[in-house]
Formats: C-alpha cells, sequence, structure tokens
C-alpha cells in the first residue's frame, strides 16, 4: 500500500534480519552488470562528479576498499574496479570549476581528487588544491552548498588529507590544510544566512547542514562560532521530527538526503561529538527524526541515494558525507 505516492505505508515493527556482506554482492553485480565500467553509445554515461556517473562509482569503490582491505569481486580489487571507473572520465573535456559551480557534483574536483587517492599521486592533490584561488575568490558570491558550493570542494579536500598525511608526505598535507583553511574562511566570511538560488536552505545536499558538517570535520576549532547556528536549526524541527527544506519553512513532504530529516540525521551524527554542550539537544532531534523516517521513509522512487530509500537507509549505518 501506498501514501499518496511518496512513500510506502510501513508496518514493520522490527528490522528484519539479512545477510549484509551477501546483499552488498548481489547490489554490486547488478550494478557492475548494468553499468559497466565501459564507453559505448549504449552506455549513456553522464559525468556530474560524485552525484552521478562512473566517478560516484568509482568513490563507492574506494570507499568499500577502505572498509574491506582485503576483497575481491569478480577476481578484482575493489581499488582496481574504481580505476576502472575513473578511465572513463580519464580523457574527457572538462570544464574549469567556478566558485557556483565547485562541489562534489563537479566532475572535474572529483576525478582529481579520486585519482589522487587511488593512485597515492601528490602532483594530483596539488592540482586540486591550486583551484582555490578561483573557488575561493572575494570577487564572486559563488556558492558555499554541498553538491555545487564549497563545502563540497571542502570534503574532496578532506578526501585526499586521509591519504597525505603529515608522515606520509609533509608537503602536501601542509598544503592540503593551508587550502582547507582558506575555504573555510571564504565560507565564513559570506553573508549570512547562506543562501543557494536566493533561498535559505537547511538539508544536506544545499543547505545549512552540509556546510556546517563540512566546515566542523575540516576545522574543529569553529565549533564555539557554529554551535548558535545548530541550535537554530534545530529549533525549525517539524512536530512529526522531520526538518522543513527551506526557510520560511513550508510543507512537511519531503523526507530525503537532500531536503527533510534523513540528510539531517546523517550529518547531524557526525557532529555530535564536537558538540558536548547540546549533545542532549541534538540527541533528541536525532530521535525524533528516526521516527519519521521510518514511518516516511520507504520512498516510491528509484533506491538512490539523494531522492531514495538508499539515503535514508544510510542514517542507520556510517556517515556517507563525514
Amino acid at each position: 500500500m501506498t501514501t499518496p505516492g511518496r512513500y510506502f505505508e510501513n508496518r514493520i515493527m522490527s528490522p528484519r534480519t539479512v545477510d549484509s556482506h551477501h546483499e552488498l554482492l548481489a547490489s554490486l553485480n547488478r550494478l557492475t552488470k548494468s553499468h559497466p565500467p565501459v564507453h559505448t553509445c549504449s552506455t549513456g554515461w553522464s559525468f556530474s562528479g560524485l552525484y552521478s556517473g562512473p566517478t560516484s562509482l568509482a568513490l563507492l569503490f574506494y570507499r568499500l576498499s577502505r572498509i574491506y582491505p582485503d576483497m575481491d569481486f569478480e577476481n578484482q580489487s575493489l581499488i582496481a574496479w574504481a580505476q576502472a571507473y575513473l578511465q572513463l572520465g580519464a580523457r574527457m573535456q572538462r570544464r574549469a570549476p567556478t566558485p557556483s559551480h565547485c562541489g562534489i557534483g563537479d566532475e572535474t574536483l572529483a576525478h582529481l581528487a579520486l585519482d589522487a587517492v587511488t593512485s597515492e599521486d601528490s602532483s594530483l592533490a596539488t592540482r586540486l588544491c591550486s583551484y582555490a584561488e578561483v573557488i575561493n575568490s572575494p570577487l564572486d558570491d559563488g556558492s558555499n552548498e554541498w553538491l555545487y558550493g564549497r563545502a563540497g570542494y571542502l570534503y574532496l579536500l578532506r578526501l585526499c588529507q586521509g591519504v597525505f598525511s603529515k608522515d606520509r608526505n609533509a608537503r602536501t598535507a601542509a598544503l592540503l590544510e593551508r587550502t582547507i583553511d582558506s575555504t573555510v574562511n571564504r565560507i565564513l566570511n559570506a553573508p549570512q544566512p547562506w543562501t543557494w538560488h536566493g533561498k535559505q536552505y537547511l538539508g544536506a545536499a544545499h543547505g545549512t547542514i552540509s556546510i556546517i558538517t563540512q566546515i566542523i570535520l575540516s576545522m574543529p576549532s569553529m565549533v564555539p562560532r557554529l554551535q548558535p547556528l545548530i541550535v537554530e536549526l534545530l529549533d525549525q524541527q517539524f512536530q512529526s521530527g522531520n526538518f522543513p527544506s527551506s526557510l520560511p519553512a513550508g510543507s512537511d513532504r519531503l523526507v530525503q538526503f537532500c531536503h527533510g530529516g534523513p540528510g539531517i540525521v546523517i550529518s547531524l551524527r557526525s557532529l555530535l561529538p564536537y558538540f558536548p554542550e547540546i549533545s542532549e539537544k541534538i540527541e533528541h532531534a536525532i530521535s525524533r527524526a528516526r521516527s519519521d523516517i521510518w514511518r516516511r521513509g520507504l520512498l516510491t522512487k528509484e533506491p538512490c541515494l539523494c531522492h531514495g530509500i538508499a539515503g535514508n537507509a544510510c542514517e542507520a549505518s556510517s556517515p556517507i558525507i563525514s
């Protein structure tokens, strides 16, 4: 039974037990058979960074390789799968990033960051940092959110930071740290509230929570400055437990990663250790939002991360934007 088009009615009182490893292999099998790492007329790849296309699948295999370093799939290492998908975009003509298109949806930056970490090539991380002068220009307001803006650039810089640490590559680590600092400062110098396309969004793709999450994970010293914004956001929670897509608050309708409770819960779980003074308030908000996600989160859209049930399911697993 569906409730007017958006979600399946969820009458299950407790989660069912499944073999997670079996489900993972089945999902990878479907994915690689439906979207193999080949470039033909029938494949129809689009290249939108980590949002969609082969680079997004490369990220999937890269992250899995960090969780399961000894795992092979179809007689090939997970890193090899990641590199195979990256190869699809290796020779494509890319546009240069701009302050308005520099987030995780930018193919140039996302491909560069993933290529850097999968190959452990510090010169590619250096190239990623070289775009900061344009991205953080004081002459262009640009965007500060995660999908298309500077918060997404922070995510990609931190992705590289996890590989090029001070003890392994001091020069590259220092460059990444300086670039992160300049990007955080550029975001914080933008007029408040942060807006995207003229609206004050709150969610994990375009909104306040995405920006705060990337700043805090990049520079924890900003906690005192951003704690009041977290409190303001928590105060916007609907009676249902969901969160508005944007302010002023409108319909309590969207329950998905991009807009609504699921993305905010994932973000709050990453932020919780950094905000001990308001931890009870955060935990209470997470609990209320989870109840609503359980009730209205079985979305009828395709099972994707942004607008589908896969993104909603992630709120019960590892944070995907941490």
